[in-house]
């Protein structure tokens, strides 16, 4: 989607996302790398690959402590 305020530019979070909020993510090094490397290989940035990771960890979560 692109802004109108900035000809050009583009948003990669989905409608509704908080962006003014953001979380910061300490990760190992190692971690990282695999994170960076993710990202890479489905074109995204790294934010995003790490919201991807987050969600399909939420999803498995819930699934466990709801059981």
């Amino acid at each position: 989607m692109k802004d109108p305020k900035k000809p050009g530019s583009s948003h990669r979070a989905p409608d509704g996302v908080l962006t003014a909020k953001p979380i910061a993510l300490r990760l190992m090094p190692e971690e990282r790398a695999q994170l960076e490397k993710a990202a890479l290989a489905e074109g995204r940035s790294m934010a995003s690959q790490a919201r991807m990771f987050f969600l399909c960890g939420l999803d498995q979560y819930q699934r466990n402590t709801s059981a």
